[in-house]
């Protein structure tokens, strides 16, 4: 999720093409930033309403966003744990960033494989705090065509 270990298109910020969560609506959004899309990979992600504070969970009332459907050739890769600050996009996952995957049950790409073990270790994280903020789960999700 975060930019310590991927990063972005060139201006993508300014185009203004992405929703209040920091990410594009549409799949063909994503790819008309790229000048040469074959150099990224495009990602989709599913929220897990809620958020997760130090000793708290909250549920999340969230806006009708206009988002397409997550396109069907897309699979899941697991479940990336998230924190969130001072800005209004998702900052760093302690998965990647601060390398609390060697204390979880990572997959390949660094994510969880199992919604319920990413809940706890969000909840983990609200207590723990590897970086400052409350934390969300999302699935990470990739076209199926995509070489691993």
């Amino acid at each position: 999720m975060s930019n310590c270990i991927n990063h972005q298109p060139e201006g993508w910020i300014e185009t203004w093409l992405h929703n209040d969560w920091g990410f594009f609506n549409r799949v063909s959004d994503t790819i008309s930033m790229c000048e040469e899309p074959r150099e990224f990979t495009v990602y989709a992600y599913r929220l897990w309403p809620q958020r997760f504070l130090s000793g708290a969970v909250e549920n999340l009332v969230l806006a009708a966003l206009p988002v397409e459907p997550v396109p069907e050739n897309f699979g899941s890769l697991g479940f990336d744990v998230v924190s969130k600050s001072v800005s209004s996009f998702f900052e760093c996952s302690p998965l990647s960033c601060n390398g609390l995957a060697s204390e979880a049950p990572v997959n390949a790409y660094c994510l969880l494989d199992d919604l319920e073990e990413a809940i706890a270790f969000a909840e983990r994280c609200a207590k723990e705090q590897p970086e400052p903020g409350s934390y969300y789960v999302l699935e990470v999700l990739r076209a199926r065509d995509v070489a691993s």
